[in-house]
């Protein structure tokens, strides 16, 4: 079985470079656009189920994927992005002057990054991964489509590379971009540390 995820459209956040979060953001007309692209690219492949993040930019991206294809997503939280805690909504470089120690290593060993109110990577895969087991119960066997965020598909390419969660910076992710993940990629469990 083939796991397929998809990066939302842009947002306005996306633009001024400002954490979104779980902001409910629509689509800009770019985003809209790559939500299209993704869609045509998808429709060679033989897709079974659409899930999508509950936040309103997943949702509208799998909505246009979905009317493409002749499926219906359906929400799924374990697929919402991270939670930032008081970075949410914030400028990167008004991260960068109110909290210069988790910038740093937020952007050198984003693994070890522990904040009150903010959501581990470690967190957050966790909940990636009951989110996909929960999902692959349900499967008809057909690939299955997640349409979701930046934070879930890079924890998600480390695990499936066996790679720490430390190289998260390292991962690009494109709005509207798609990735095909072979389900025996995801099967191994996290270790715990």
């Amino acid at each position: 079985m083939k796991w397929y995820f998809v990066r939302h459209g842009e947002i306005p956040s996306n633009v001024r470079k400002i954490y979104a979060g779980c902001s409910e953001e629509g689509l800009t007309a770019r985003g809209w656009q790559q939500a299209r692209e993704a869609a045509e690219g998808l429709a060679c492949f033989e897709i079974g189920n659409i899930y999508t993040s509950p936040l309103k930019r997943a949702v509208q991206t799998a909505e246009i994927i979905g009317g493409f294809l002749n499926k219906q997503p359906a929400t799924e939280e374990n697929f919402k992005e991270m939670r930032l805690g008081p970075w949410e909504g914030m400028r990167e470089e008004e991260i960068k002057r109110k909290y210069p120690e988790e910038w740093r290593t937020w952007n050198t060993r984003p693994a070890e990054l522990v904040f009150a109110g903010r959501e581990t990577l470690e967190e957050l895969q966790g909940r990636l991964l009951n989110g996909l087991e929960k999902i692959k119960s349900k499967s008809d066997g057909k690939g299955i489509l997640v349409v979701t965020h930046v934070a879930i598909i890079r924890v998600l390419l480390l695990h499936a590379q066996k790679m720490d969660l430390n190289h998260y910076r390292m991962i690009p992710v494109q709005n509207g971009e798609i990735f095909e993940i072979d389900d025996e990629l995801l099967s191994y469990r996290v270790r715990k540390r």
